[in-house]
């Protein structure tokens, strides 16, 4: 029977190298195919390989396993997101929206997984008001905050802070269901711009 991803991880918790070179053998080639499928470029693809490998070596938290005891998912999950990492572009945290370059796109890479993406962005507005929801997605279509004050008969500085309020909203519904990234020690804030400005266009 074979030994469940679970087993293997506590293992390597505990520095179990065997436990690690059969986790390895089992994953080395998907992880593989799936980076070089999204980043189709062999060197990016290598890093990102190596510092995944690395990481998960250093701290096999980074990933869980579902009920049945298998990472798959939860991995891949972890590598989209070291991806989009890779292509990120560092924005400071207290930057207004207004400053942030919204017409400059981030990177041509227009296969990865926008529907994804937004589905979970989606869900984490989901409870969110008309107004914040509006203005997101306003503002994500690179129109001005003056104009969606117009267009919402609000003032920009209500769309400022309904913005914000946004980013925060999908912060904290990434700390909830995707733990993940956070324990990578992505920063969140950059993250979220990144993903919702800069590959939903």
């Amino acid at each position: 029977m074979q030994t469940t991803d679970k087993i293997l991880l506590k293992a390597i918790e505990n520095k179990d190298r065997k436990a690690f070179s059969q986790f390895y053998k089992r994953y080395s080639r998907p992880v593989l195919c799936f980076v070089l499928s999204k980043v189709h470029n062999k060197e990016i693809a290598k890093d990102i390989i190596q510092n995944f490998w690395l990481s998960f070596w250093e701290n096999p938290s980074i990933l869980r396993a579902n009920e049945d005891g298998c990472v798959k998912v939860f991995m891949l999950q972890y590598l989209r997101f070291r991806i989009y990492d890779t292509y990120r572009i560092a924005v400071p945290e207290t930057i207004l929206a207004e400053d942030i370059d919204i017409v400059s796109p981030l990177t041509s890479h227009e296969n990865i997984e926008k529907e994804e993406l937004l589905q979970i962005v989606r869900d984490a507005l989901k409870n969110s008001s008309i107004l914040t929801q509006n203005t997101f997605w306003m503002r994500v279509e690179n129109v001005s905050a003056k104009e969606v004050a117009n267009e919402l008969n609000t003032t920009s500085q209500t769309v400022h802070n309904a913005f914000s309020k946004s980013l925060g909203t999908i912060r904290d519904y990434l700390k909830k269901h995707y733990p993940e990234i956070s324990k990578s020690g992505i920063r969140l804030f950059t993250l979220i711009v990144s993903v919702t400005i800069y590959f939903f266009r």
